[in-house]
């Protein structure tokens, strides 16, 4: 990892730590509702938050606070010199403190624009990584290039142990590389008492039996496999339903075709991305994830919040967060006959549910607050910065 500046800790003390956050947009996705968080519960008075879009601002950006400003730099498919000498620019206009990149593409526009504005050669770079590796980024061209842009960094962050420990166990270098869960707003995401006037405001039955999901449509999100477990289900449940909030992504047409062809369409419902997805959450009984790669995903703290257990894949980064039996439950999810099986054995049981449902809600309370979230970046913004 790089040396710290020289600037002295009493200079940069006197005034925020100017954070440049740079990303591909701010269009709906997990890794996107984390950076508007995290700049939204920033203290101001200790962090002063830009966001950098190489393509265009997105729809998340009308979430983002006052005082958080947003620039896009229009950059067209494949590798732009022109995005890149403009993110450059902007940043020697800026003069951030630290660069905080997001994921791979971002964090090669930030060394890149580095190294091509000399002021910017010693501003640390703070590079999060938001999934495990998987296709491409498993390419040994790939790995040996995030090995030589880690030791760009001054930091890299996880969005979870696990994570952390994939990155390892593929080489990369594990001097500076830490991990910080994701927090969820708990105010924002609450429980209600009334399912059924929850339902009804969404759209669906009043007594139905809702299982959820949420994400976008890409394949490691495994929604074909979803909705086959739910016509297993909807033959002996007449009243269960199934609703999936999400939107876009490369197998976008691929789940639509194959909800379209399903024998209980009727019964699933696509509610597309929400700018406000609380009240969905509030209307299901069981949101069930089975990805089969996932880091620390924010739908799963959200749905906790939200006093709703969580069915997922024990492969992926729910292990950190869900008490299995307790909070929620984890399981082999091979198939879609074994998920069904899983789903089957508790609706079984309701009070297990409701139970599970209490102990997501105080763990995420207590555990997966973004207050939690925010003292950590804190700590990796001071310890970048050299405050």
């Amino acid at each position: 990892m790089s040396d710290p500046s020289p600037t002295t800790r009493e200079e940069k003390a006197r005034t925020p730590i100017r954070v440049a956050q740079v990303v591909f947009s701010l269009e709906p996705g997990g890794m996107e509702n984390g950076v508007v968080n995290l700049a939204n519960e920033l203290p101001r008075e200790e962090v002063e938050t830009r966001v950098w879009c190489l393509e265009r601002a997105g729809a998340f950006a009308g979430r983002l606070s006052e005082g958080v400003r947003v620039e896009a730099l229009g950059r067209k498919p494949g590798w732009d010199w022109e995005a890149c000498w403009r993110l450059g620019r902007g940043l020697r206009r800026e003069r951030p403190d630290v660069i905080h990149t997001h994921n791979l593409g971002p964090l090669i526009y930030a060394v890149v624009a580095r190294f091509m504005v000399p002021s910017l050669w010693r501003v640390p770079i703070l590079h999060g990584e938001h999934g495990a590796l998987q296709g491409d980024g498993l390419r040994g061209k790939r790995l040996r290039q995030r090995r030589w842009l880690y030791r760009c960094c001054r930091r890299v962050h996880t969005v979870s142990e696990g994570l952390r420990r994939h990155l390892m166990a593929l080489g990369m270098p594990e001097a500076g590389l830490v991990s910080v869960l994701n927090g969820v707003d708990c105010e924002r995401f609450q429980p209600v008492t009334d399912k059924g006037e929850a339902r009804v405001r969404v759209g669906l039955p009043r007594d139905a039996e809702v299982i959820g999901s949420v994400g976008r449509f890409i394949a490691t999100k495994r929604f074909p496999l979803l909705v086959e477990a739910f016509e297993r289900l909807a033959e002996k449940r007449p009243k269960l339903v199934l609703m999936i909030l999400g939107d876009g992504g490369e197998a976008r047409e691929e789940v639509l075709q194959r909800v379209a062809s399903s024998g209980v369409r009727d019964r699933i419902y696509l509610k597309g991305h929400q700018s406000e997805p609380a009240p969905f959450y509030q209307a299901m009984d069981l949101m069930v994830m089975p990805s089969s790669h996932e880091g620390l995903a924010n739908a799963l703290l959200e749905a906790m919040a939200s006093g709703v257990p969580v069915v997922a894949h024990s492969a992926c980064g729910a292990v950190e967060v869900v008490e299995s039996g307790r909070s929620g439950f984890l399981y082999e999810i091979c198939d879609a006959e074994q998920l069904a099986r899983w789903i089957e054995l508790l609706w079984a049981e309701p009070g297990k549910l409701t139970e599970a449902g209490q102990w997501a809600r105080e763990s995420a309370r207590t555990r997966f607050s973004l207050e939690v979230m925010v003292v950590g970046y804190l700590r990796l913004y001071r310890e970048c910065a050299g405050v």
